[in-house]
């Protein structure tokens, strides 16, 4: 039978094939044990492979306002001989790697290219502003996990993991690995990998909580079974429909892989080694779990083997971060040629935003959204040419890109007309959402609640995107009055009580303009006599002060509204409740704190539960209903969505190729790890 693969590929993104540069590159010389080994010309190895069509479906998703996607499916023939770069070829010839063919997996994961097939060679340079922007921002290009998401967003594919499939009712689930996939050390992945990750890592105490997949939507934790040294099954008490795409998730967190180099990391693991503890407290830690996870970690310790495209050089620690290509990656693309192309990634220390943007327009970064702001995408545009750069904007997948979550269990004495919905219904009337987007988002957002996108099987409707949200004060003020109809000597509405009344919007400048929006916000809300005010704070202070359920209400975005069900378990009333800390805190607690949700949150609760073991047909239904409540209810006051502001401004050498027109841009899916960086390439 002939081994086939299933191409996803949008050829909407693939509508302008750019032609490729044939010109030599300047000889390289390659470090080796011993004598340089000089080569002449960087070359993509031919592959004597006929590429055979045998089905293609072309299916239109037509969305009103937006550009048509077209979703084209091709199956090909797998490659059966391989192609590799030219500095693994010369360790090759050197006695220094294996041959390609043993590099690999028996059915190695083939990446379709989006224009060409591309050639090996350059370096990518990109920016970060410290240790702690290490992980989303160099994690998220160079990322694995078991599945993979398609570029739109929609599906996912096979990945680490080459076949999976479900019995009992979705509690079972089997893996099926690529038998012969290798870590960067050259070592073997196999199923003894995956159950020493859930077993003696995941369900381990000393080490951490299971607090990822691990933990399914009932009450015990998986319980997994090597099969054979090549498959793995895991059951769970209730169905886990969304696994798979749950272990499409965290691309970036090696602390989260369904999989741990165990013959490496044994030796940091007091069962395996009698050492372990003494070995924590010389290298300074308290215990062996802490210097486990220490360990484990990609980012501090560059031992540690991987899986990903290029393998760290440098720790979160040092001002360049350097990435080398993986000899031992695992995919090629569909003529047989081992991915990655790009030799490597460059990341660079820069102080503030503004620094890395004077770089973007003086042509020193070659592929950057993160920290890129929307407000300075004139002068970006303006000076593509003089940065030998062309600009993208990739618009954000759902939610709403600057929405207020208004804290229905804010501990102090406002709690009384925050949890009051004609008050919301008030606010949220208030606000003038197409200046918003005129003003602060250029234009290119969609006025309207925090939703899906249009098209989205989870979207519950064309009137809820503006259903509660429309632009009119008298309006406004009807709600108003309900609730607040007294008003001091300065014209505002007092609390019910007489006493002062100050709406305070957290707000914080991470990702763009949002400390402007809560500007305007405050501004729409005096004008109808609510007193409002932003509080701009640096992001982990707004985070730790959400937490403590001291803020009323905070500008977030896009809040994930991507699929409700596809996310840690434990989570409740919709990704951590965040209109409601209070209720986040109960259920954290068994109730021993926080504040006991009302019937109403406590059905969302279990709708996001229901959601995990059902599947798509059922369960979208489901996560309507929840958008449905959200929308009825004004929980999350949303402005406008859709726009890129969110890593939706996106810089891209001129001369970089393979890069796709726009993807799936959200935390969901690591973005921007749908672009499939594996296949970018210099012209």
């Amino acid at each position: 039978m002939k081994r086939m693969l299933l191409l996803v590929v949008l050829s909407a993104v693939l509508a302008i094939a750019l032609a490729c540069g044939e010109d030599a590159a300047a000889p390289q010389v390659i470090e080796v044990p011993g004598a340089p080994i000089i080569i002449e010309k960087e070359v993509i190895v031919e592959v004597p492979v006929e590429v055979v069509v045998e089905k293609e479906v072309i299916k239109e998703v037509r969305i009103p306002g937006e550009t048509n996607v077209v979703e084209k499916i091709v199956e090909v023939m797998a490659p059966t001989t391989f192609g590799e770069a030219p500095q693994l070829a010369a360790l090759v010839a050197a006695g220094q790697l294996p041959a390609v063919e043993e590099r690999l997996p028996k059915n190695p994961m083939v990446i379709p290219v989006f224009r060409d097939i591309g050639k090996y060679g350059g370096t990518l340079r990109r920016g970060f502003l410290g240790p702690g922007d290490v992980n989303c921002n160099v994690g998220r290009v160079n990322g694995v996990m078991a599945t993979r998401w398609t570029t739109d967003g929609f599906n996912i594919t096979p990945f680490v993991a080459e076949s999976w499939e479900s019995s009992a009712g979705g509690k079972e689930w089997t893996f099926h690995l690529r038998e012969g996939l290798r870590w960067s050390d050259g070592e073997p992945m196999t199923a003894d990998d995956w159950m020493y990750a859930l077993n003696d890592y995941f369900l381990n105490s000393d080490i951490r909580n299971p607090d990822t997949w691990v933990r399914g939507p009932g009450a015990s934790t998986a319980v997994g079974a090597k099969i054979d040294d090549f498959t793995v099954k895991y059951t769970f008490d209730v169905p886990y429909l969304t696994l798979p795409s749950v272990f499409a998730g965290a691309a970036c967190m090696s602390t989260s892989y369904p999989f741990v180099p165990s013959s490496y990391m044994k030796q940091f693991h007091a069962d395996y080694s009698a050492d372990a503890d003494a070995n924590a407290k010389a290298a300074g830690f308290e215990s062996w779990g802490p210097y486990y996870v220490n360990r484990n970690d990609k980012r501090d310790n560059l031992d540690r083997p991987t899986v990903t495209p290029w393998v760290m050089q440098n720790t979160r620690g040092d001002e360049v971060i350097m990435l080398n290509r993986n000899p031992y990656y695992f995919a090629v693309d569909p003529a047989g040629n081992q991915l990655p192309y790009v030799d490597s990634w460059r990341f660079g220390l820069v102080t503030t935003p503004e620094v890395l943007m004077l770089q973007v327009v003086q042509g020193e970064v070659d592929f950057q959204a993160r920290h890129m702001s929307i407000t300075n995408f004139p002068i970006l545009k303006e000076n593509e040419d003089k940065g030998g750069y062309r600009m993208l904007t990739i618009p954000g997948f759902g939610g709403n890109d600057a929405m207020l979550n208004m804290n229905v269990t804010y501990d102090g004495p406002e709690r009384v007309v925050l949890a009051n919905k004609d008050f919301r219904f008030g606010l949220s009337h208030a606000i003038d959402r197409e200046f918003i987007n005129k003003v602060s988002l250029l234009g290119l957002g969609l006025p309207s609640n925090y939703l899906p996108p249009p098209g989205h099987p989870q979207h519950p409707g064309p009137e809820y995107e503006t259903l509660n949200a429309t632009f009119d004060v008298a309006l406004a003020n009807q709600f108003l009055d309900k609730v607040v109809p007294n008003r001091d000597g300065d014209g505002f509405r007092t609390l019910p009580d007489g006493d002062r009344m100050e709406i305070i919007i957290g707000a914080t400048a991470a990702f763009g303009p949002w400390p402007d929006i809560a500007e305007t916000v405050a501004s729409n809300w005096a004008a109808v006599g609510v007193r409002a005010r932003s509080d701009v704070v640096e992001r982990s202070l707004l985070r730790s002060r959400q937490q403590a359920n001291q803020v009323m209400a905070y500008m977030w975005g896009p809040g994930r509204a991507v699929n409700l069900f596809v996310q840690s378990p434990w989570v409740n009333c919709d990704v951590s409740c965040p209109w409601g800390r209070g209720y986040e805190i109960w259920y954290n607690t068994d109730g021993a704190e926080g504040t006991e949700p009302p019937a109403d949150v406590k059905r969302i609760t279990e709708l996001v539960n229901q959601g995990t073991g059902l599947p798509p047909d059922e369960a979208n239904p489901l996560a309507q209903q929840i958008y449905k409540y959200i929308t009825d209810e004004q929980l999350i006051i949303g402005t406008a969505r859709r726009s890129p502001l969110v890593q939706g401004i996106q810089v891209v050498n001129a001369d970089l190729e393979n890069v796709p027109a726009s993807w799936a841009n959200d935390t969901l899916f690591d973005t921007p790890f749908p672009s499939y960086p594996e296949q970018f390439f210099f012209r």
